[in-house]
């Protein structure tokens, strides 16, 4: 009972870590509308809002990927709160 406790404990810490990452990523970057994390953890899909025929940079990629690659070396176990998921700013 007290491993278990423990383990969500963990589990309820790194998902904070988790979500106050991400809201610090969309602060930073207030041009990112949104992004995709494939199961290798690679960025995919990045939607920025800004003005007609801008897509996003090989930086901005690279920005992103660092951010997380930040993340998952400080937290191990934020990279499955990563994997095959999509970020939005906002839901519409």
């Amino acid at each position: 009972m007290f491993r278990n406790r423990l383990q969500e404990n963990q589990h309820q810490r790194a998902q904070q870590i988790f979500e106050e990452r991400m809201a610090a990523l969309f602060q930073r970057l207030p041009m990112l509308a949104g992004f995709c994390v494939e199961r290798d953890l690679s960025v995919t899909e990045i939607s920025v809002d800004t003005w007609p025929g801008w897509s996003p940079s090989e930086q901005l990629h690279e920005e992103i990927g660092r951010i997380l690659d930040d993340l998952v070396d400080e937290r191990p176990d934020t990279a499955e709160l990563l994997r095959g998921r999509t970020f939005a700013r906002a839901l519409h």
